[in-house]
Formats: structure tokens, C-alpha cells, sequence
């Protein structure tokens, strides 16, 4: 069925990436504190703050360039109602990669007016500071992806030091700092860095803020919250949610990355799976292909490449039984298959106990999962099936094609 329009969605931006929502139902107390924090010091006339916000090790999707921006934007609100003159300004290291551009990214947010053409880095930071005096304006300027800035081979450490701590190099004509910092970065190892190479600037830090990834019920918050802006209400159901959620909350039942974006994505893929089929509501069957589509994104060819060809010739018979039957597979079925599959490709079948612990290491990296069988089948056997989100084709062509190239022997239909 084609494409339909107006079924499920009642606003698209919502799920896109750079959408930050009115409240955060979630990271909502370090949010209150972090505005709370800064508002009260510019209300003072104190500025000067530095403030880091990380995460840990290998975790993205965390919230941080959220809640970075959720409070830039709640203090520019609060500031306004108060008469504060004040400008949160975001850069992030990607798109300004050295320390000239981040100073025209801020240069040119403040105010067209400010020409840092031709200048030095000195000159620069100069017509900030001049700026910030002559509009009697406070700013908060936030540099995402910090680690970058700092490992750039592009930024001196002394341009580095000349950026953060500004009033050493240009001190303000009234004496009032009116500049803070809120440094974002992928976790907290850039900072023991820091410490190491410039620990002036380590040292000013005045508050940190570590976030965890997201647990199952937190990633639920998001999702219900994200639903009821982008969807019709009867478009979707808590179900939905409660599946993406244990697939991605780092407490779940899934890849448990805690990853909020990918939750997100998988339900914005979902809900155009729904769209695309003419249906007015979003389903299990949807959400399911949304969260295949992601997981065999991740289970590449080069992944499965560094398996043991016994180990693929095992996975192989698990996608093909599961192409071809709806009737639980149990290892004694398995070993079958696996050993049909074996010497057709000229492999001569492994043992029991390495046949079981293929199953186990394939288990361990979440290409299967191994249950015990339930009352009714003879004997101790365990059910042995692909984890709901890897589509057994995908799988089957992406493994056979390994093989055939692993052992020289062409394709069989086995379906």
C-alpha cells in the first residue's frame, strides 16, 4: 500500500534529532540545578563559571547535548523575565573544528556586527570581551564535544588556555566577568587529560556533571513524552513503547546501550513503517522491524567475519530453521542441521561439547538465545533462537555469503 498522509504523525520535528522538548521529564533535576546554579551568579553580576557536563566511556545518546541546550535556552527564558541581558551561544567542535572558528561561531552569534576578519587569536577574544561590555551582556557559551578541542592537533594548548581563562589575556573594562563555559564531553577521561597538560584550567572547573546512560524506565519517560507531541492519540500505545524501551535501556533486555537517540529513531522508523503500510496505528510488527533494521546495522558483514567458520555454519542452520519453520528449535535439532550444513561446505562436523560451546560463545555476543526447554519435550534440551530483533534473512545472506567465500564452495538453496 502506498504512502499516506496525516494516519500517524501530528508533528515530525519532534522525533528529529535536534528537537529539544519544553520540560525534561528525565535529567530534569540536573537541569533545575545547573540553571538555578548559573542564573543565580549572573543575577549577582558574577560570571566566570565553568561548568563540565560528560558521560562515560564508549555511551552516546546519553542526554548531554539535550540538556546542554534545554538549559542555555530555560536561562535565556528566566534571564529575559528578569531583566538579566544575557546569550547562551553553542558551539560544537565538529563543525568548528579549531579554535579561530569556534571564536567566529561565537563572534557571529553575539552580533553580525563583530568582524573577526584578519584578526589574531588575541584580537579576537578582545572584541568579544568589548562587546559583551559595551551591551552590558552576560553569555554562556557551550562547547560541545570538548574532548575533541582538546586532543586537536589544530588547537595549542596556550590558544586553549587563552579561550577558557579569557580575563587572564583581556581583562574587562568594568572589572565583571561576563563569560561561563559549559564544557560537553564523551566522558570524563578528557578531563584527567587536562589535568595533566593544563591543570590551570582543570582546576577552574566548578561543578561537574556526570550522566548515565538511560535505564529502561527513564527511556519510557522519553518515548511517552515524544509520542503524545508527534503522534494522534490513538496512533500508538504504551506497548510500543515499553518494547523499544527494554531493547535499548541499559537495564533491559536488549543491546542496553541506554541509548535515548536510537530509541528515538527506531520509534520515527516505526511509525513511517505504519505510515507506509496505510495503517492509523503503529504496531508491534512494526516496531520490531524498526528494531531489526537497527540491529543488523550493527551486525555487519566485518562482525560476523571475525566468527570461526563452525560458529557461522551454526548460526546458519538457526536463520535457515527459523526461514522455514515456526517450531521451536532445540539443540538436538540443531546439531542436525549444523551437521547437514557442515558437509555440504566440506567441513567435517566438531563434537558435542564443541558444538555446545559455539552455541555458548554466539549466546555471549547476542547473535542467539538459549532458553531451557518447558514442560512437555523429553528429556534436558534447550530452545535455541535468533533475538527477535535480527530478521533471519538478512542474516542467512549476509553469513552464507562469509562462508562461501571461507570455504570456496558455492551457494545451496537450503529454503
Amino acid at each position: 500500500m502506498g504512502l499516506s498522509e496525516g494516519l500517524i504523525f501530528r508533528n515530525r520535528k519532534v522525533l528529529a534529532e535536534q528537537y529539544i522538548p519544553p520540560e525534561l521529564r528525565v535529567r530534569k533535576r540536573e537541569a533545575t540545578f545547573l540553571v538555578r546554579k548559573l542564573l543565580s551568579r549572573f543575577s549577582e553580576g558574577r560570571a566566570g563559571d565553568v561548568v563540565a557536563i560528560f558521560g562515560s566511556p564508549g555511551r552516546s545518546g546519553i542526554g548531554k547535548t539535550t540538556l546542554t541546550k534545554y538549559v542555555g535556552y530555560k536561562l535565556e527564558e528566566l534571564a529575559r523575565q528578569r531583566g538579566i541581558r544575557f546569550k547562551f551561544i553553542y558551539t560544537n567542535v565538529y563543525s568548528a573544528p579549531s579554535l579561530y572558528e569556534i571564536l567566529t561561531v561565537i563572534a557571529g552569534q553575539l552580533s553580525p556586527r563583530i568582524n573577526l576578519k584578519g584578526s589574531s587569536t588575541l584580537e579576537a577574544l578582545k572584541a568579544i570581551v568589548d562587546y559583551l561590555y559595551e551591551k552590558s551582556y552576560y553569555v554562556l557559551i557551550a562547547i560541545d564535544e570538548f574532548q575533541n578541542l582538546v586532543n586537536s592537533p589544530k588547537v595549542d594548548d596556550a590558544y586553549l588556555y587563552s579561550l577558557i581563562r579569557i580575563y587572564e589575556q583581556v581583562p574587562p573594562p568594568d572589572g565583571i566577568p561576563r563569560i561561563s563555559y559549559l564544557l560537553v564531553a564523551s566522558d570524563y577521561l578528557v578531563f584527567s587529560k587536562l589535568r595533566s597538560k593544563m591543570p590551570q584550567i582543570e582546576s577552574q572547573i566548578t561543578f561537574r556533571q556526570h550522566l548515565e546512560p538511560y535505564r529502561v524506565d527513564e527511556l519510557y519517560e522519553i518515548l511517552e513524552q515524544r509520542a503524545q507531541l508527534a503522534f494522534y492519540d490513538n496512533a500508538w500505545s504504551p506497548k510500543i513503547l515499553e518494547i523499544i524501551a527494554s531493547y535499548y535501556g541499559v537495564d533491559g533486555t536488549g543491546i542496553r546501550d541506554g541509548n535515548a537517540r536510537r530509541a528515538i529513531n527506531a520509534l520515527n522508523t516505526a511509525a513511517e513503517y505504519a505510515e507506509f503500510e496505510g495503517s492509523n496505528v503503529i504496531m508491534e510488527e512494526h516496531v520490531r522491524k524498526a528494531l531489526s533494521v537497527d540491529s543488523m546495522a550493527n551486525v555487519s558483514a566485518q562482525d560476523l567475519e571475525g566468527l570461526s567458520t563452525h560458529e557461522l555454519l551454526v548460526l546458519l542452520a538457526v536463520a535457515q530453521h527459523t526461514m522455514r519453520s515456526s517450531e521451536p528449535l532445540t539443540t538436538g535439532r540443531l546439531r542436525q542441521l549444523y551437521k547437514e550444513i557442515a558437509e555440504y561446505y566440506g567441513e567435517t562436523p566438531r563434537g558435542h561439547s564443541q558444538f555446545n560451546q559455539y552455541i555458548n560463545n554466539l549466546a555471549s555476543i547476542g547473535l542467539l538465545n538459549v532458553t531451557p526447554s518447558g514442560k512437555g519435550m523429553r528429556g534436558r534440551t534447550s530452545i535455541i533462537q535468533l533475538p527477535v530483533e535480527i530478521p533471519a534473512t538478512a542474516l542467512y545472506e549476509v553469513v552464507e555469503e562469509i562462508i562461501k567465500r571461507k570455504t570456496g564452495i558455492g551457494v545451496r538453496n537450503w529454503i
